[in-house]
């Protein structure tokens, strides 16, 4: 578990009160613009404080307690930030995409006392009131404010305080519910605007879902920090993408390299409708060099960040003004925090030698919710081990190899199946590919894989392995390959191993 005991902790004001300042010296800037809503910062301002007044005075929330909110990107989801870090309320934002009842396990979990929604998910909510009684359900069309605030609550001080518990994606365990102070974001702030130079004419475009720290954490809150200008999508949908992109008028936004693919395979496509983006920032998962390189080619500029929700999530990156080459790499330690590469014995690695990637300083969480062994575990020496696997260069640049507990050791041998499916994915006819070990009775584990193939193509399986054998060590090489319609997915597109492994285990 983090411990952080700061008396005199640099953070000037709570981060409400940097949108109280924003909308002091630009009260007509515009914050957001949703659907063709715009909210200047004055605007956003008085929508924040209705709903500080709301939670104190109407609903009687207290410091500490923990309200959820379960909706498609909307300005509401952004204004429930703000009146919560004013208030010391704990938000706890539900992946939409979860079933009713892995909704129902975190609701539980984190003992909430309202959830925040609308009639997007009206037959889930049903589920949740059958099952949790006692979850006051507040639909944030039909919320009566008061007209005119009465209150002015004064914003808490002490910003170890949880603001955010957000659950992990949960793709090779059961999601753990993260806790984010204010100096956990505040610090990811920082680094983010440090990666991306934001500033006040900065316009951000957020299409990937606000309930993941990447959505929320990688730009928006940071754009807004800064008194930019953001732009809000739903959710993604490509048609709007491009409709959006084509005004020319967004500075940056994040990409995860699904939306990638999808909008470089699109009919639609433009290089033009690209040009006023300064970068799109991607991460979440390994990237393929080659799509990086088929946007750079094209003059679009890509910057990956690596991190997790425990990290808030940016601990390392690349910045739009360093050289961006080799492709591959997520670039250097972010500003306000420290990374290593630690072999098994907790030692530094040398140059190019792969090991476990740890992160050290501010913008790390401070434990699991409810779950004392596991946040005890993570942490060595105040470091958080990120059960990721990566390497150094002789430039301090960082490149990701895989998640530790996917490491398949055979015969005594390290498969990293990262490098198994970067080989993999260039064969002509494989769309995607995800490699990982199943036992094995003489090598301990062996390599199996799933493809997805190019449905306008026939897949050759003995003309694939052929071709692997001539870049790959033949203890490498996956004994199966099976065929596979689509991979399942968490929200922000990586492949869910555990759901994969689940059903190869259905196969048999």
């Amino acid at each position: 578990m983090l411990e952080r005991k700061i008396k005199n902790f640099p953070m000037e004001n709570n981060l409400y009160q940097n949108i109280e300042k924003n909308a002091f010296k630009s009260p007509n800037h515009i914050a957001i613009n949703y659907q063709n809503n715009i909210l200047t910062y004055s605007g956003f301002l008085k929508k924040i404080d209705l709903f500080v007044e709301y939670f104190s005075y109407d609903l009687k929330i207290k410091k500490g307690e923990r309200i959820a909110i379960l909706v498609y990107n909307r300005t509401e989801f952004l204004s429930i930030f703000y009146a919560c870090a004013k208030l010391g309320i704990i938000l706890v934002p539900i992946n939409w995409r979860l079933t009713g009842f892995e909704i129902i396990h975190i609701l539980k979990n984190v003992d909430a006392k309202y959830l925040f929604s609308d009639s997007d998910f009206s037959e889930t909510l049903k589920v949740l009131k059958n099952k949790i009684p006692k979850l006051n359900i507040i639909d944030l069309d039909f919320i009566k404010f008061i007209k005119a605030i009465k209150y002015k609550k004064k914003c808490i001080r002490n910003y170890n305080l949880p603001l955010l518990i957000v659950y992990t994606s949960g793709t090779t365990g059961k999601p753990k519910g993260a806790v984010l102070s204010q100096i956990a974001i505040y610090y990811n702030i920082l680094n983010s605007i440090n990666m991306h130079k934001f500033n006040r004419k900065s316009h951000i475009l957020t299409v990937i879902p606000l309930f993941h720290v990447g959505g929320i954490n990688i730009q928006t809150i940071p754009a807004l920090h800064k008194g930019a200008q953001v732009t809000i999508h739903k959710k993604f949908e490509i048609n709007e993408t491009f409709k959006e992109l084509k005004k020319g008028i967004h500075t940056h936004t994040v990409f995860v390299p699904t939306i990638l693919e999808l909008l470089l395979n699109n009919k639609n496509w433009e290089t033009s409708i690209f040009s006023s983006l300064k970068a799109i920032t991607t991460g979440s998962t390994i990237v393929s060099s080659d799509l990086i390189k088929a946007y750079e080619e094209k003059k679009i500029p890509i910057i990956q960040v690596y991190g997790s929700t425990e990290t808030a999530p940016i601990a390392i990156c690349q910045k739009i003004s360093n050289d961006r080459s080799p492709y591959g790499t997520v670039g250097k330690v972010a500003k306000y925090n420290k990374a290593k590469i630690f072999d098994k014995d907790f030692n530094d690695t040398p140059v190019g030698a792969i090991g476990e990637i740890g992160i050290k300083g501010l913008n790390l969480f401070s434990y699991y919710w409810k779950d004392k062994y596991k946040s005890k575990h993570v942490f060595k020496n105040n470091w958080f081990m990120t059960g990721d696997y990566g390497k150094k260069d002789k430039h301090n640049q960082f490149y990701i190899v895989g998640r530790k507990e996917n490491i398949i050791i055979s015969g005594g041998e390290n498969i990293y199946p990262a490098e198994v499916e970067k080989i993999l994915n260039k064969e002509n006819n494989i769309l995607e590919s995800a490699v990982f070990g199943i036992p094995d009775n003489k090598w301990q584990e062996i390599p199996i894989a799933f493809v997805k193939i190019d449905s306008k193509s026939k897949f050759n399986l003995y003309k694939c392995k052929s071709n692997l054998k001539k870049k790959l060590a033949s203890y490498k090489i996956p004994k199966n390959i099976f065929l596979i319609e689509e991979f399942p997915k968490n929200a922000l597109g990586k492949i869910d191993y555990k759901l994969l492994k689940e059903y190869y285990d259905s196969l048999k």
